[in-house]
């Protein structure tokens, strides 16, 4: 773990603090053949050569290792040159870095597969599982749930409403608004309900001035109380069944 810890951080620093808007600029321009990807790629080989050096010595293993780490990196880096910057390509380009740091580190440390066996065994009790589901359902469902709930009155907003926003940003709120509230509620957190609802109306006090004001007033009212009730009820359901599961938490202590 110590040595996955090392190369992830070596990872971070060199791309995201050493690496130079012109050497991300090159790389746009001239993919493989740029100099700003070779520089790039010159500062992992220097970082991860020390501390491949500091666990493995100069041996067979230390060249392979580094070898493994900088071809796959100048591989996956030239690949996302060809993707442009999107948030899919870009998620895709560090897991995948972040894959091979632990194959590799897996490979050196020789892990104990019974104590990973007992870990993962961890990771899928029931109270874990309890969570998962309760953020899922929170996710799609409420949202489908919410939306039809609404659907009376969404169509007659949308023919009214001039600047309709940004695509999804709506959905989007209600979905980190609901997260939040379960956060809240199964950590007993009741205040941050509250602050969540003030600064929400803090921020949608200029739409409920517009010309529609009561109607987008209502609607608004109306889609919020429906998402953090339907959420606060969640977070008592999980806080409940993972007392049934796990009589001595009494919160969320995962």
């Amino acid at each position: 773990m110590t040595l996955f810890l090392l190369l992830l951080l070596v990872h971070l620093v060199a791309d995201f603090y050493l690496q130079r808007k012109a050497w991300i600029e090159s790389k746009i321009k001239y993919k493989e053949k740029s100099i700003g990807l070779f520089k790039h790629i010159l500062t992992h080989l220097g970082l991860n050569a020390v501390v491949l050096y500091a666990f493995l010595g100069i041996s067979p293993a230390f060249f392979a290792v580094l070898a493994i780490i900088v071809l796959t990196h100048y591989a996956i880096d030239i690949w996302k040159t060809y993707q442009g910057f999107y948030l899919k390509s870009f998620l895709m380009d560090q897991c995948a870095h972040i894959f091979i740091l632990a194959l590799v580190s897996a490979y050196i440390a020789q892990p104990d597969l019974q104590k990973w066996h007992g870990v993962a065994t961890e990771f899928t009790e029931l109270k874990h599982l309890i969570v998962l589901a309760v953020f899922l359902f929170a996710w799609k469902p409420l949202s489908l749930i919410i939306q039809l709930i609404l659907s009376p009155y969404t169509k007659e907003m949308q023919q009214n409403d001039k600047n309709p926003g940004l695509p999804y940003a709506g959905e989007w709120i209600g979905i980190l608004e609901r997260f939040l509230v379960i956060i809240f509620v199964m950590l007993g957190q009741f205040a941050g309900i509250g602050f969540l609802l003030a600064a929400k109306s803090v921020f949608r006090f200029g739409d409920m001035r517009r010309e529609q004001d009561r109607k987008l007033t209502e609607y608004i009212m109306l889609g919020t109380l429906f998402s953090v009730t339907l959420a606060i009820l969640l977070g008592l359901l999980a806080s409940y069944a993972i007392g049934l599961v796990s009589p001595q938490v009494a919160s969320l202590s995962l």
